[in-house]
């Protein structure tokens, strides 16, 4: 059987490059990744892993159905912190998301599986308005109305487990997972989730691109799903308690009170969007996905991946909290070696 085309917008950033190394494992699916830069080392390394690469616009009507011709589905994730979508007098994110979506419809394209985000504005009532959410939003409602696919698959990723990796970061937060404070403890400092505290956390490098990959083996079965892009689900303290657990470095939450209004963003431009999302969550009472957070779908769309890929059914589930802070920070003598964490 000839290898389905998937064609993956953003190939070489965090989430089209998840999805593009958990396909490129399937020999099912042919992976056509495009890029600004296909000289960039992200187009070598998908290259070589058995990736086509192909450059191409997203605000260039022709060049966006060249690189679809052919695709059976597309993977679009598009970045909100481009900074072509700073300036007023440029396209916007949902114009750029019509372009794209307009060439893979009259390429014939039959799945499409978008990274897609709540109604802000509107789920708040105009209290938080968080352009990004709401452009992916806009542009979500376009894919359905054309009714031209076979299958639309909108998915929210969580909170990137990833972030913790950085050093540049954690300052912001309190510290945490790599600076203790005098006392000798990493805190992590954040406001409040809303609801029940579920906060949905995501391993970028473990879980999502599978989770896409359990979409497109039956995507007609999921049609018009919002899958909820994450890992695992804990509230900011049992995260630290977690991490506490497995590196015996002791670590607490502190919240930030008296609302999400007090976080700093440091003049920090990606950072005001990371506010917003505090202040989304708080009002909507956790609905980071715009309805109660569920960890079924995902569980369930990892492991038809795993089944599909042979894994040994110990990797048949998604990865928990725990589990990520083990294996990255649990061992001190590789931690130390690798300089992945201060000691205390």
């Amino acid at each position: 059987m000839e290898a389905k085309i998937i064609t993956i917008f953003g190939a070489t950033g965090n989430q089209g490059g998840s999805v593009a190394r958990s396909l490129l494992k399937n020999p099912a699916f042919q992976v056509r990744g495009i890029t600004r830069n296909p000289e960039s080392d992200a187009s070598k390394s998908l290259i070589a892993q058995g990736a086509e690469m192909v450059q191409a616009n997203g605000l260039s009507p022709d060049e966006m159905r060249a690189a679809f011709r052919g695709s059976w589905g597309v993977f679009l994730n598009i970045n909100s912190d481009d900074k072509l979508f700073t300036s007023p007098e440029n396209p916007n994110e949902f114009d750029m998301g019509k372009i794209i979506v307009d060439a893979a419809a009259s390429e014939k394209v039959q799945h499409f599986v978008f990274s897609s985000g709540p109604p802000c504005t509107e789920m708040t009532n105009g209290k938080v308005s968080m352009k990004a959410m709401d452009m992916k939003y806009k542009t979500e409602q376009y894919i359905r109305s054309l009714g031209v696919f076979k299958s639309v698959l909108p998915l929210g990723p969580g909170w990137f487990l990833e972030n913790f990796l950085s050093k540049e970061v954690a300052p912001v937060f309190g510290g945490f997972p790599w600076f203790p404070n005098e006392e000798g403890r990493r805190v992590f400092s954040t406001p409040h989730w809303g609801g029940k505290e579920d906060v949905p956390w995501l391993s970028i490098s473990d879980d999502f691109g599978d989770i896409v990959q359990g979409a497109l083996l039956d995507p007609e079965t999921w049609n018009g799903h919002f899958i909820h892009g994450l890992s695992d689900i804990r509230s900011f303290k049992e995260l630290t308690e977690d991490f506490q657990e497995v590196t015996s470095r002791e670590a607490t939450w502190s919240p930030i009170e008296p609302s999400w209004e007090a976080f700093q963003t440091h003049g920090i431009h990606e950072l005001e969007d990371v506010k917003l999302m505090f202040g989304f969550t708080q009002v909507t009472g956790g609905k980071y996905f715009g309805e109660t957070t569920e960890l079924h779908t995902a569980s369930k769309l990892k492991k038809a991946t795993a089944v599909a890929l042979g894994y040994p059914e110990d990797k048949h589930g998604l990865v928990t909290v725990k589990e990520w802070f083990a294996a990255r920070f649990g061992n001190a003598a590789w931690c130390k070696e690798n300089g992945v964490i201060e000691q205390n």
